[in-house]
């Protein structure tokens, strides 16, 4: 019989999106939908080794996008405070300093996100050149762009940024292995786009490792309806049914992503799937 303690170290881990993904741009997203275009199944983020002052500081980052989010629902037209800015500010300091033109990093996205905010409340707030020189508009220099320098972060809207932001954080803290704040950051995700199949398992992953058993099957269970060749929820989703011995539905589960993994390719998850379909047969 499988336990708890061995959801745990089976689960198959969150998926991870790099900060320089683009987007799919179907139809479905264009009526507000978000997916990236590839999501590879086990990425890990490097994270500096002071974990404690790391994971602190990213909840300060959290709770503060966090805040931000909640109180404008349109996070393209946002209105951001005096204090928010002060904090933003800040926040941007240390991005800068820490990830500089990494597109790679994990924190892109937080970066592009908090620097537009910044930018909406300086152009709300404080006067433009051209304003204070009027002769700069007769006589204007224009600075060419960087040759070859393409960023795909600067094609998404505020809010496409955001979903990205709090999608990685949540990534993050999930490698230091501070699930509750990573299920409070796949939570934002999931409030600005709610057809976001991989937020909703990363989610139910990481609720398995809090014993939060029903929720997490909850969460793949949307997973999988948004997306239903879903291989890795239904992987989770069984593991996780196993632990609430309900054992039928979770050898077919078990099954379901047995046939997925040969389909897909998947050889090292296949592995996995005929160990566990294995310890069944020998309970019975």
């Amino acid at each position: 019989m499988l336990t708890g303690r061995q959801i745990a170290q089976n689960v198959l881990p969150p998926l991870a999106i790099s900060g320089s993904v683009g987007l799919n741009r179907t139809e479905a997203q264009k009526q507000d939908r978000f997916v990236p275009d590839q999501i590879p199944c086990e990425k890990t983020v490097e994270v500096e080794t002071n974990l404690e002052s790391t994971s602190q500081w990213l909840v300060e980052v959290l709770n503060l996008l966090t805040h931000i989010v909640e109180r404008n629902p349109d996070i393209n037209c946002a209105l951001i405070t005096e204090q928010d800015y002060k904090q933003l500010s800040e926040v941007l300091e240390d991005l800068i300093y820490g990830i500089g033109e990494d597109e790679s990093h994990p924190l892109w996205s937080s970066m592009a996100f908090v620097a537009g905010l910044i930018k909406r409340y300086e152009d709300e707030h404080f006067p433009k050149l051209t304003d204070l020189f009027p002769e700069l508009k007769e006589n204007p220099r224009v600075k060419a762009a960087p040759p070859n320098r393409k960023s795909t972060v600067t094609t998404w809207t505020e809010t496409e940024i955001a979903i990205h932001a709090f999608f990685s954080i949540g990534g993050l803290f999930s490698e230091v292995r501070s699930h509750k704040k990573a299920i409070s950051a796949y939570d934002m995700t999931l409030h600005l786009n709610s057809n976001f199949a991989e937020a909703y398992y990363n989610r139910g992953t990481a609720k398995t490792f809090i014993a939060e058993y029903e929720a997490a099957i909850a969460d793949f269970d949307e997973a999988i309806r948004l997306k239903p060749e879903f291989l890795e929820a239904y992987y989770n989703r069984g593991l996780t049914k196993a632990t609430l011995n309900q054992n039928e539905a979770a050898e077919h589960d078990l099954q379901t992503a047995l046939k997925l993994a040969k389909q897909q390719g998947h050889d090292n998850i296949k592995v996995n799937i005929v160990q566990r379909l294995q310890e069944f047969n020998d309970t019975e």
